[in-house]
């Protein structure tokens, strides 16, 4: 299976380079999409290794019960229920949170109970995958039903408790406090804000997918993963199989991500038990049926913030809290959501102070985790909505409050101990204003905002990247990959201007646990930044340690290598952004007719690529204003089952025009760049929320807001 998983990728890179020859015909295409757009690339489930056999998971129909009893197929090749696997799934998080929080994981399958619509409940093995619906039809299983919890406030004022001995559903509860608390007494202005931001299914255009095999002596893991490490370290952990015996590598394309392909998942763990008992490889691929019902799902955060101020417009601080819907178990990383988020609520502002109370709360919905912007937009939301008001309850400029507040470009530590890098702040206000000034003017009966945020960049702990001299090329490995970016050529574009040669001279592979010793992988607006750096580290060991031209070395030496795990903190970076929209009065229709980013890129390695992941980042901001959410009725049960039904736009609602502006504001990274992934999520969320509030003249409290909540 390996040599048909290593043929087909070859395949790819031919193919690719025959491509490149249609750069000649679309100049302005990079050249990692050109696969993609013509058709060819290759994704999970276009692998079908000989033998292969497919796992269907049976799925809980009801959000709360017991479990009675569970009847079995009779005609599948392996039937697995908890008694088989009795596992749970790791939680990711800090010491200090899992010793504060209760923490309750997620069973791979039920283990007697269920807690949301879609809990993996019964597992089985078919040789044939258009039969897995008729073997399913074989299982019955009986519940004994009980009333759901589905509100994060209900949850929170309910002696109920769907975890026995977690009170109040309170998974997670710390006090975020810093700075002189004294100051809230100076206070002349209180402004206060509670908004409900609804729950988010994570819709990439590829659902999950995996196929697992254990030949004897490796357990090999193939997928459509932003994370090949991780999935490895969490399989690891769950089967206690020695590191060394797991090879993880991710399919050549991964279509999408948004935080959901991160971790590893109840099925991915299932399918490697059900390879290791046949001995065969076993595949799964998700539905979007099974997707919009499965972990992990974004936002859902309640927040209720104060802001305090003086008349004069000086932020004294924040103080309020933030309760973040978990769902029915601590999954992957969200218990660290809650303080992730109000970490973020002093936004790029100067506060004397800050006092938050985070909360992660269970609920009978399916487990939240990192979605797009992952705590970002949340919080840039929060804050940014308390500075509108308290402009508008002074009588002050919305871009001179920002100003006057605003930490500046030297950096910054905040009160509750964010240490903020020097980055270009005054020049994306100032940048931003320049627009905002001229849309007031050119639509004066439209509504016009401009927000600004900083995006904290994961670059933490670091990232692994190895150069290696082969058959007179470059090859580049790096533990992190694409999941709709262009890796590929970012690298190979580092490589070469480090390196002295032409990119046709350098190929790339990423995402996968053979490359390099240790890696972390893409997610956090991360890769290029981190990623870009290590490549950085590892090409100029190369060339000390060859200590000749490359182009002679490329000729001369063969199987030469360097390795680097380039280590770094989390970096910020700016922006400021301004939405203008047009309300249908009658209607209550919303359209976003222009849009306006200024990010703070650190530099620019490839500007299409910047350009289209901070396009691609708005439409997601956009969206979840105006059309996205996952809805559910009181018993639990999805009221959608289709990417229609939660609001995904199309191309119609996607018809704005997106100008993007660059501001270059050197990190302290070898590679200068910052994260720009999440960017356009962060700014477009406040930005078109604040643009709506303007133009219908009244105050919203939750995402999204439909029209009939307008008119």
């Amino acid at each position: 299976m390996i040599n048909q998983f290593n043929n087909l990728v070859q395949y790819s890179y031919q193919f690719y380079e025959k491509l490149l020859k249609l750069k000649l015909i679309y100049p302005n295409v990079i050249n990692e999409d050109l696969p993609k757009i013509t058709g060819k690339s290759i994704y999970i489930d276009d692998i079908n290794p000989k033998n292969v056999v497919y796992l269907h998971v049976v799925r809980s129909p009801i959000a709360r019960g017991i479990i009675k009893s569970i009847s079995k197929p009779q005609n599948a090749l392996l039937t697995l229920t908890w008694d088989d696997v009795k596992a749970y799934m790791p939680v990711r998080a800090d010491p200090e949170t899992l010793k504060q929080s209760k923490i309750v994981k997620m069973p791979i399958l039920a283990d007697g109970r269920v807690n949301f619509v879609g809990q993996p409940v019964l597992a089985f093995v078919v040789e044939d995958r258009y039969k897995t619906e008729d073997v399913a039809e074989e299982v019955s299983i009986d519940y004994d039903e009980l009333k759901p919890i589905i509100d994060i406030e209900q949850a929170m004022n309910s002696e109920d408790e769907i975890h026995p001995g977690v009170k109040r559903n309170i998974s997670v509860d710390m006090l975020l406090e810093g700075g002189d608390l004294s100051a809230k007494r100076k206070a002349e202005v209180i402004i206060s804000r509670k908004i409900n931001q609804t729950r988010i299914v994570s819709n990439p255009m590829e659902p999950k997918g995996i196929i697992a095999y254990w030949d004897g002596e490796y357990l090999n893991i193939y997928g459509s993963f932003q994370s090949a490490f991780r999935i490895k370290n969490d399989i690891r952990e769950v089967l206690d199989i020695p590191p060394e015996k797991i090879k993880v590598y991710s399919a050549f394309n991964v279509g999408g991500g948004f935080g959901n392909k991160v971790p590893a998942h109840p099925e991915y763990v299932i399918a490697a038990i059900a390879s290791i008992k046949l001995g065969k490889p076993v595949k799964w691929i998700e539905t979007r049926f099974e997707h919009l019902k499965n972990p992990t799902m974004g936002r859902g955060v309640l927040s209720e913030v104060k802001m305090y101020a003086t008349r004069q417009g000086e932020i004294l601080g924040i103080e309020g809290y933030i309760a973040n819907d978990l769902g029915a178990y601590n999954y992957t990383i969200n218990p660290t959501t809650p303080a992730f988020i109000a970490r973020l609520l002093t936004g790029p502002y100067r506060m004397r102070f800050a006092s938050i109370r985070a909360y992660g709360v269970f609920t009978n919905l399916p487990p939240t985790g990192p979605y797009r912007g992952a705590g970002r937009p949340e919080a840039a939301l929060i804050h940014e909505t308390l500075v509108e008001d308290l402009a508008e309850e002074l009588g002050i400029d919305p871009i001179e409050i920002r100003r006057k507040n605003l930490i500046g470009d030297e950096g910054y530590i905040t009160p509750l101990g964010v240490k903020i890098d020097p980055a270009g702040y005054e020049e994306v206000l100032n940048e931003a204003e320049k627009y905002y000034r001229k849309a007031k003017e050119m639509y004066k009966d439209k509504g016009v905002a401009l927000i600004i945020f900083t995006d904290i960049i994961r670059l933490s702990p670091g990232e692994g990247a190895r150069v290696r001299i082969e058959k007179g090329k470059i090859k580049i490995y790096v533990g992190t990959g694409p999941h709709g970016q262009a890796h590929g050529d970012t690298f190979a574009k580092i490589a070469s201007e480090i390196l002295g040669i032409p990119e046709d001279y350098i190929e790339v592979i990423t995402n996968n646990t053979d490359g390099v010793k240790e890696g972390i992988g893409s997610f956090g607006s991360r890769s290029a930044t981190i990623g870009g750096s290590a490549v950085i580290e590892a090409c100029k060991q190369l060339l000390n340690k060859i200590n000749l031209p490359v182009e002679k070395a490329l000729r001369e030496l063969d199987g030469v290598e360097a390795e680097v795990f380039y280590k770094a903190d989390d970096i910020f970076a700016p922006g400021a952004h301004v939405a203008v929209v047009d309300l249908d009065k009658e209607t209550g229709f919303v359209k976003v007719i222009d849009y306006y980013a200024v990010d703070d890129v650190g530099k620019v390695l490839i500007r299409e690529e910047v350009e289209g992941q901070i396009v691609g980042g708005v439409l997601q901001g956009v969206s979840q204003v105006l059309w996205e959410q996952a809805p559910y009725d009181d018993n639990g049960n999805p009221l959608f089952s289709s990417i229609a039904d939660c609001g995904v736009p199309t191309a119609v609602e996607a018809s704005y025009k997106v100008k993007v502006n660059e501001v270059e504001f050197p990190s302290n990274l070898p590679v200068k760049s910052r994260g720009v992934g999440e960017a356009g999520t962060t700014g477009a969320l406040p930005a078109v929320f604040l643009a709506l509030e303007k133009i219908a003249k009244r105050k919203f409290s939750k995402t999204p807001i439909l029209p009939w909540e307008i008119i």
